[in-house]
């Protein structure tokens, strides 16, 4: 799937499936984000409560190290790329218009990733 290269790097429609059911979010890729981070009330409208999440881990934040849930969402897909059973931080980041989310390494592990500044292009693609 290819994309046009903008800074930052926006993906729109983003779907999350949890539980109980699906959202469509707009997310900034974030190729430094060990870990994908949806906001809470994203987490809830899929099923899942981060306030009872057993599972934390250290983020760094403007405000410094906070524990922020992890929970394991059933799949994340963009365009026609689909991830299963990805690992995500529930974390609010800040308004940033209409974004919900940062992209990150717990989905693109799973494919092969290209950012070619250059020609101003993005290139995700299932590997093998």
């Amino acid at each position: 799937m290819r994309f046009k290269l903008d800074i930052p790097i926006v993906l729109r429609r983003v779907t999350f499936s949890g539980v109980a059911g699906s959202r469509e979010i707009d997310m900034i890729l974030d190729t430094g984000a060990v870990y994908t981070v949806i906001s809470w009330d994203v987490a809830k409208d899929i099923g899942y409560d981060p306030a009872i999440s057993e599972r934390r881990m250290p983020i760094v934040t403007a405000n410094g190290v906070i524990e922020a849930p992890l929970i394991t969402v059933e799949s994340v897909n963009v365009a026609n790329l689909r991830a299963k059973t990805i690992d995500v931080i529930c974390h609010d980041i800040p308004e940033i218009a209409g974004i919900e989310g940062l992209l990150g390494l717990s989905f693109l592990k799973n494919f092969r990733t290209l950012i070619d500044y250059a020609t101003g292009i993005l290139e995700i693609t299932a590997i093998g």
